[in-house]
């Protein structure tokens, strides 16, 4: 027994070591060269850098994306000064996290054989390790996600201890992507198969989780008050993309801004884009459910953005084939991932 793990562990030590590697290999051929969302990422981080503004421009503060990205890039600004440099160093750091817990939340929950074989088709799969090269909320949040579910699922040590530390992590995940308030809920229903005290339980702990998770961030959401006008907790775009999803002209992905909310106010426009998306899905239900089943499919269809992001730095090294060959074999391993994910 204490042979077969000794074993495991070092087959997993050495595909951690070969998913880290191929990572490192990769950020040393692809540059961060930022677009579409990197682009709007690296603005902001260079406005809190150079001006102390989190914001398009010095002169427009903002809350419409959550912060968190930006404010680690503007750290790595302020540390080794214009260049992505940290931003890699970041992605290598978290991509080293997201395998370490993969392997630790496997065996807790799985046992180690399942454990092993996540491992290895974390360290291989091609999206994570594409996203090496972008600066991107991804991996900070799946890392910080399964940080918090470690110390949340944790059964040694102090009870208190473990929530609050899952609650801090999951707090700074906050920071970046607010769904991550959805995650203790989560909990409360995975608790319901083992009995009604066990979910008793999880639900004062979410209860817990949430209260202190919105502490957390109330230093962000006072200061949209202050600055955009209303106490955001952390970002303004909902009712924005719940307007992008949820309109005549919408086919369930990204939809330019109608031009009457030209010269609102952030605010302004949130409020009224939330208000004509609601106002869309109570006349046109049918319209909706459909919209919503059209969204997952295409959510789970392919998985090409690690090679789009990087596409402007790939076309220079592999031609437009090879990009082409990239996304093939990105959505090929994400469409066996789903699979086996169902038959699971």
């Amino acid at each position: 027994m204490t042979a077969s793990f000794i074993q495991t562990n070092r087959s997993v030590v050495a595909i951690i070591f070969v998913g880290m590697l191929l990572r490192i290999i990769w950020a040393l051929y692809v540059p961060v060269e930022p677009v579409s969302d990197s682009k709007a990422y690296a603005t902001f981080a260079l406005n809190i850098w150079q001006h102390g503004v989190y914001g398009w421009t010095p002169d427009e503060p903002t809350a419409y994306w959550a912060v968190g990205t930006s404010a680690l890039t503007a750290a790595s600004f302020f540390l080794l000064g214009n260049t992505f440099v940290g931003v890699v160093f970041l992605n290598l750091l978290t991509g080293l996290a997201i395998l370490v817990l993969t392997w630790g939340l496997g065996v807790r929950f799985f046992g180690e054989r399942s454990a092993f074989w996540a491992v290895v088709l974390v360290a291989f799969w091609p999206n994570m390790i594409f996203f090496t090269s972008i600066l991107s909320s991804e991996l900070y949040f799946m890392a910080l996600t399964m940080g918090g579910l470690f110390f949340w699922s944790n059964t040694a040590g102090r009870p208190w201890l473990n929530l609050l530390l899952a609650a801090l992590i999951w707090g700074l995940a906050c920071y970046i992507r607010p769904v991550i308030l959805l995650f203790p809920v989560a909990m409360v229903i995975a608790a319901l198969s083992q009995g009604w005290q066990a979910t008793l339980f999880a639900a004062i702990k979410a209860a817990v989780c949430v209260i202190l998770i919105i502490l957390i961030v109330s230093p962000w959401t006072a200061r949209n008050e202050t600055v955009i006008g209303k106490a955001y907790l952390v970002s303004s775009n909902f009712g924005t993309n719940l307007w992008m999803g949820n309109n005549p002209e919408s086919d369930g992905g990204y939809t330019p801004l109608p031009s009457e909310v030209s010269g609102m106010s952030e605010v302004e426009r949130e409020e009224y884009l939330g208000q004509k998306a609601k106002d869309y899905i109570l006349e046109n239900p049918r319209r909706f459910a459909i919209t919503v089943g059209k969204r997952l499919i295409d959510l789970h269809s392919r998985e090409t953005i690690g090679v789009v992001w990087n596409q402007a730095a790939l076309v220079r090294y592999v031609g437009d084939t090879g990009v082409f060959l990239l996304k093939l074999v990105a959505s090929g391993y994400w469409v066996l991932l789903v699979l086996c994910g169902l038959a699971g």
